[in-house]
């Protein structure tokens, strides 16, 4: 697996395959779509219902996408192995 860090400010991680999950815990309103699009990545933290990322590679980069953009607040960011950022 993957490590995932987490601070403050952020959960940020990078996939096996090099892309990079990072969620702005700043803008996340606890509104909870990714961890249910994505299970097995996003859960809501017990101390303040934020979404972290708990395993970068649990579900499909599709599904990981899919839960980017059902967040509606746009908090999590998602780059290629480049460090280009492909969402939002």
């Amino acid at each position: 697996m993957s490590q995932v860090i987490t601070t403050e400010d952020k959960s940020e991680a990078v996939r096996k395959d090099g892309y990079t999950i990072t969620v702005d815990l700043n803008k996340c309103i606890s509104a909870g779509p990714c961890s249910i699009v994505a299970p097995l990545t996003f859960i809501l933290r017990d101390t303040d219902g934020k979404a972290i990322i708990i395993d970068p590679d649990g579900d499909s980069l599709e599904k990981v996408k899919e839960a980017a953009r059902s967040c509606p607040i746009l908090a999590i960011l998602i780059r290629d192995a480049s460090g280009k950022q492909i969402f939002p």
